[in-house]
């Protein structure tokens, strides 16, 4: 960049440059960037200031703070404020798993084990430093660049928790809480309302890994439902399947599931037996685990897109003044689009009035044999489940996320003093007969639910 042109750009800071949009959400932009003195590459996430419903970005720097420097995290290098905006300057990295995920389709088992196994190896760095995520999905799993392009990556923090007060007191378990997370890969805990844990993080990670197996869940693309009630029936079918939803899979993916179903709300997870499971599986089938990806493999081939900037524009974006920089973020800002795969670093999430949360859940996919052969899936997962719920498609549409007091001031670790759930013998079976009765009504309205549509 020469100097006519550094003059012309916006510097935050004084350091960091804005180059082009990467990606943009409702009321936040995600921009490529350039440390003006050491030239290196940075992401710039621009947030408006007057957003007081979420706080997302304020939220994501104390979490970032916390996981800064572990391996796995993007780099936290600035966050301040300027022309009105919350800036958050962090590490650059490469593609999202949902990129190439959209190239392939489905992933084989070598390139999912892979990438499970760094994966839970993510989740207990964080979750040893005090850290939940509570949104786990392919647009929040990216790799790095350069010499890091294998390597795994955790990003997106907007909603994340820290669970563990200074003193390391866990949080209190909670119900009657709304629904939070991705309708898709979310915990059967956040169907029912329930505060979230370690294990559902894990949970989350079980549900992506089928996806990524099997190109597509059983309960996506469901017809004939609202919105809100979509999220309702999500979480009955998971239960209905908990114990065949690996059926057709390695052993070890149900051993995995089931173990993490049974863990208590405060239980640590047994991070090192599941890492064992996924190794066992690779074993079992002469699976050699090198750290490459099939996508590696493919990189020259004509279909499979590599270029780190394909379909952005390729122009520095240059300011003459403050109002200028001011006005074209407001321009991305009012566009409200997501360029899905395409994230380096994912975009915050949406709000509504209602302190809810929408993230796009849905992916139309065009393969009619795909769709076909997934539709044999879920009605093998449940005989009695009708085709034209698993295979809507009209494809697109959005998950709710209700989360009725999801501010920053509401999240701080210092909340300790709500009631506890003792986790020992007896004292706790009102809670075990709680999940029962839920889980039977949820079996029962299923049941009447596909006796209607049979009719």
């Amino acid at each position: 960049m020469n100097p006519q042109q550094q003059s012309k750009t916006k510097v935050f800071n004084n350091q960091y440059s804005i180059i082009k949009k990467l990606s943009s959400g409702s009321f936040g932009v995600v921009f490529l960037g350039q440390d003006i003195i050491s030239k290196q590459e940075v992401a710039i996430k621009v947030e408006k200031e007057e957003n007081e419903e979420v706080k997302s970005l304020e939220r994501e720097v104390q979490i970032l703070k916390i996981l800064d420097g572990l391996e796995g995290f993007p780099r936290y290098y600035w966050s301040g404020e300027d022309l009105g905006y919350n800036i958050l300057v962090i590490q650059l990295l490469g593609k999202d798993l949902a990129f190439h995920f959209k190239q392939l389709k489905k992933f084989n088992l070598k390139s999912v084990l892979t990438i499970g196994i760094q994966a839970v190896s993510l989740l207990e760095r964080a979750h040893l430093n005090g850290v939940i995520h509570r949104d786990l999905k392919p647009e929040n799993m990216i790799l790095g660049l350069g010499n890091e392009i294998s390597k795994l990556h955790l990003i997106d923090f907007g909603i994340s928790k820290v669970y563990r007060d200074e003193n390391g007191k866990h949080i209190s378990f909670k119900d009657q809480k709304s629904f939070l997370g991705t309708t898709r890969y979310a915990s059967i805990q956040a169907h029912l309302g329930h505060e979230l844990g370690r294990k559902d993080d894990l949970e989350s990670l079980m549900y992506i890994l089928l996806y990524f197996l099997r190109g597509q869940l059983p309960w996506q693309n469901m017809g004939n439902v609202t919105d809100e009630e979509r999220t309702k029936k999500v979480g009955e079918l998971k239960l209905s399947l908990e114990n065949e939803l690996f059926r057709d899979q390695p052993p070890e993916f149900q051993k995995i599931y089931n173990a993490i179903r049974r863990l208590q709300f405060k239980q640590e997870p047994n991070y090192k037996m599941i890492i064992q499971e996924l190794r066992k599986a690779a074993e079992s089938l002469n699976i050699v685990l090198d750290g490459n990806y099939e996508w590696s493999e493919i990189r020259q081939s004509t279909h499979y897109q590599t270029d780190t900037n394909q379909n952005l524009s390729k122009q520095n974006i240059q300011f003459n003044n403050s109002n200028e920089m001011k006005k074209s973020i407001e321009k991305q800002l009012s566009g409200a689009i997501q360029h899905g795969s395409q994230n380096f670093l994912a975009p915050p999430p949406l709000s509504s009035r209602h302190n809810s949360i929408q993230r796009d859940d849905a992916r139309k996919n065009t393969n009619l044999t795909q769709q076909s052969s997934i539709g044999n899936y879920c009605q093998s997962l449940n005989p009695n489940y009708q085709k034209s719920i698993c295979d809507d498609k009209s494809g697109s549409k959005q998950d709710l996320f209700q989360n009725k007091q999801l501010s920053f001031d509401d999240e701080k670790i210092s909340n300790f003093d709500s009631f506890e759930i003792i986790e020992n013998g007896d004292l706790q079976q009102p809670l075990v007969q709680k999940y029962e009765k839920l889980r039977k009504g949820m079996k029962i309205n299923l049941i009447q639910s596909l006796k209607k549509q049979t009719k």
